[in-house]
C-alpha cells in the first residue's frame, strides 16, 4: 500500500515537472530552440574555430570533409576566372618547371637502376626464368621480389545492390586495365550476391579474403558499403585495419548517400581521397636500400650524357672545319663543287683545280686545318684567273733565268739577253697560255745574242720560226653571220693577212725541203637542220677558198672542208667560222 501511495506521489511530481518545462520552454522546447536560432550565428562565430580545431584532433574527419570541398571549389573558380588565376601562378612557373625536372630526372634514374638490376643482371634472368614458370609476367615477378606487400588496387561497393561505387589504382589510372577492372568486378558482383545479402535467417556471411594466383583481395563490409583491396605480397594485419577504419569513415560521411543510393555514382566521387590512403607499400628491406643508391643508373645516365656531349662537341669541331675549308675557294684557280659532311667527323671536298693554283693539301696544312677525315677529290681544269695567268708565266721563265720580267695591269715586260732559239721557244710557250693574249711586241726588247749567219743557217732554229708562224695562221679565224656566207670587210683583211704569212712561209719551207697546204674547215652553228648547215659550212669554206685563190694562193694549196655543225654551249658568232690549219709535209723530188 506504501508502495502504491509512493509510486502515485512520484508520478505526479513527474506530470507537474513536465508541466513547468512546457511552461519555461514551451511545446517542442520551441522557445530553447527559437532562441538558440535567433543567437545561432554568434554563438556558432564564438566556438567555430575551436569546434573544427578538437574534431580534427578528434578523428581527423574535417580535412576528410573539406578537402573534396576545396577542391571542387577551386576547379569551379580557375574555370570561371582562369585570367586571373594565372597571374597569380605565373611568378611559380619557373620554380615548379624546375621541380618537374628534377622529379623527372629522379624516376628516370629509379626506373634505369631497376631495369638494369632486374633484367640486365643475372638475377634478373634467374627472375624472368621463375616468372616463366609460375606462368605469370615479368613485371608481376618482380612485384612480388621487390615489394613485401603492395595494395594495387582499392574498390568501394554497394552492399545491397553489389555497384561499383568507386575505385583506386596505384598508377592513378583505374580504366587503364579494363580486363582486369572487368573480372575484378564480376568475381566481386558474384561473392556480393553470395556473401553480403541477407538470409532469412537474418544472419549473414562474410568472406574476410580470397585469394588468387596473382593477388589476394581482403574484404571488409559495412552496413551499407564493403570496401576489396588487392594486395601482392604477404598481406600485414595493420592493412585489415586500415580498410576497417576507412570504411568506417566513408559510412560517417556518405551516410545519408548510402542509405538512399538509387544507381547514381556521382556522390561517391570525393570518396577517392579516402580510398587512396589505403593504397600503401612496402619495399623489402634489401630493395629500400638499393633504392636509395642507383649506382647503375647513375653510370648509365653520365655515359649517356657523355656520349652525347662527345658527339655534340665532335659534330661542333666538324662544322668549324667545314667552314675554314670553304674558304680554299677564295683561292685563285680553285672551285669547290661539293662539301660535305658525313657521320660525325669525315668530310668529303671535291674541287675543280688548275694545274698551275696552289696544292691543296699544302694550303690546308698552311691554315691549320686537320686533314686526318678529310677526303679530297680532284678534277683539272684551265682557269682564266689573271694571278693564274701570271703564275703561269712566271712558271716559264724560271726556264729563262737571264730574263727579267715586270707587270704592267696584266701584260708582262721582258728584258735581258736572249739567243734567238730561246726567243722563238719562249713565243711558243707564251703563245699557248690560255688567258694571256700574247703579243709578238713584248719580246722586241730582248737582245739577241746569236749572230745573223748562225740564224740563217740553224735548220734547229729555221724549223722553230717555221713552227711559229703556222701557230700564227692557225689562231686566225674568220666570222660570218648567222645563215649567211658573204665575207665582210674584216674578213678580207683577215684573209690579206693570211695570204702573206702563208707566202712568207712557202719560202720557209721549200728552204727545208717541204711542201706547205692550207686546209680551210667551214662551221655553222646549231640553228637549222643538219643537212642545211653541212651545205653552209662547206659554201663557206669554198668562199673563203676562192677569196685566197683571188689573193695569189695557188689552188694546188688549198683544201675546203664543210664542218657542218659544231655543238658549242652557245650559238653565238664563235661557231660561224672559218678555221685553218696549216700542213707540211716532205717534198717530193
Amino acid at each position: 500500500m506504501t508502495d502504491s501511495k509512493k509510486s502515485t506521489s512520484q508520478t505526479a511530481e513527474a506530470e507537474q515537472m513536465e508541466t513547468v518545462r512546457r511552461l519555461i520552454l514551451g511545446d517542442n522546447d520551441s522557445v530553447v530552440t527559437q532562441a538558440v536560432r535567433n543567437n545561432a550565428r554568434e554563438i556558432v562565430t564564438d566556438v567555430f574555430s575551436e569546434a573544427l580545431h578538437d574534431r580534427e584532433n578528434h578523428d581527423g574527419s574535417v580535412n576528410t570533409v573539406l578537402v573534396p570541398l576545396v577542391e571542387k571549389s577551386v576547379e569551379k573558380s580557375i574555370a570561371t576566372h582562369s585570367e586571373q588565376y594565372v597571374g597569380y601562378l605565373y611568378p611559380l612557373v619557373g620554380s615548379l618547371v624546375r621541380k618537374s625536372v628534377t622529379a623527372f630526372i629522379t624516376e628516370i634514374l629509379e626506373k634505369t637502376n631497376a631495369l638494369i638490376e632486374n633484367s640486365l643482371t643475372i638475377k634478373g634472368l634467374k627472375w624472368r626464368f621463375k616468372a616463366r614458370q609460375a606462368g605469370i609476367s615479368f613485371s608481376q615477378y618482380v612485384i612480388t621480389q621487390t615489394f613485401d606487400f603492395r595494395v594495387e588496387q582499392v574498390f568501394l561497393i554497394h552492399k545491397e545492390t553489389g555497384l561499383l561505387l568507386n575505385s583506386v589504382a596505384q598508377d592513378l589510372k583505374t580504366g587503364a586495365d579494363a580486363d582486369m577492372v572487368s573480372a575484378m568486378l564480376t568475381a566481386i558482383n558474384d561473392f556480393v550476391s553470395d556473401s553480403f545479402k541477407p538470409h532469412q535467417s537474418h544472419s549473414e556471411q562474410s568472406l574476410d579474403v580470397i585469394r588468387t594466383e596473382d593477388f589476394t583481395l581482403i574484404i571488409k563490409p559495412g552496413p551499407s558499403a564493403v570496401i576489396v583491396a588487392a594486395v601482392t605480397g604477404n598481406t600485414p594485419q595493420h592493412i585489415a585495419n586500415k580498410l576497417q577504419t576507412t570504411l568506417e569513415d566513408i559510412h560517417k560521411l556518405y551516410d545519408q548517400e548510402l542509405s538512399q543510393f538509387n544507381g547514381d555514382t556521382s556522390a561517391f566521387e570525393n570518396s577517392e581521397n579516402q580510398l587512396r590512403e589505403c593504397l600503401v607499400s612496402e619495399l623489402k628491406p634489401e630493395q629500400a636500400e638499393r633504392k636509395k643508391k642507383p649506382w647503375f643508373a647513375w653510370i648509365i645516365f653520365i655515359s649517356l650524357l657523355l656520349g652525347l656531349g662527345y658527339m655534340a662537341f665532335t659534330r661542333f669541331q666538324t662544322q668549324q672545319t667545314l667552314s675554314k675549308v670553304r674558304l680554299i675557294e677564295q683561292q685563285a684557280g680553285i672551285i669547290v663543287t661539293q662539301l660535305s659532311a658525313s657521320g660525325l667527323s669525315a668530310i668529303q671536298l671535291d674541287i675543280l683545280r688548275d694545274p698551275a693554283a696552289i696544292d691543296p693539301l699544302a694550303w690546308l696544312s698552311a691554315n691549320n686545318i686537320p686533314t686526318k677525315n678529310l677526303t679530297i677529290t680532284q678534277r683539272a681544269y684551265l682557269s682564266l684567273d689573271t694571278e693564274i695567268v701570271k703564275n703561269k708565266v712566271v712558271s716559264i721563265m724560271n726556264h729563262y733565268p737571264s730574263i727579267e720580267i715586270s707587270w704592267t695591269n696584266a701584260s708582262p715586260i721582258f728584258n735581258g739577253e736572249i739567243t734567238s732559239l730561246e726567243k722563238l721557244s719562249l713565243q711558243n710557250e707564251l703563245a699557248k697560255v690560255s688567258g694571256l693574249n700574247f703579243d709578238y711586241t713584248w719580246l722586241a726588247s730582248l737582245k739577241i745574242t746569236d749572230l745573223e749567219q748562225e740564224l740563217a743557217n740553224d735548220p734547229v732554229i729555221t724549223r722553230a720560226i717555221l713552227d711559229l708562224n703556222i701557230a700564227k695562221i692557225d689562231r686566225l679565224t674568220v666570222a660570218f653571220e648567222k645563215g649567211q656566207s658573204q665575207l665582210s670587210t674584216e674578213s678580207i683583211s683577215t684573209l690579206v693577212t693570211v695570204k702573206n704569212q702563208f707566202n712568207r712561209l712557202i719560202q720557209l719551207a721549200e728552204s727545208q725541203g717541204l711542201s706547205l697546204g692550207l686546209v680551210i674547215m667551214g662551221a655553222t652553228d646549231s640553228v637549222g637542220s643538219a643537212a642545211f648547215n653541212r651545205r653552209l659550212s662547206q659554201t663557206r669554206a669554198n668562199v673563203v677558198k676562192t677569196k685566197l685563190q683571188e689573193l695569189g694562193i695557188e689552188d694546188s694549196r688549198l683544201n675546203a672542208i664543210g664542218l657542218g655543225t659544231i655543238d658549242l654551249p652557245s650559238t653565238d658568232e664563235g661557231a660561224r667560222k672559218v678555221l685553218f690549219n696549216v700542213i707540211y709535209f716532205a717534198a717530193s723530188e
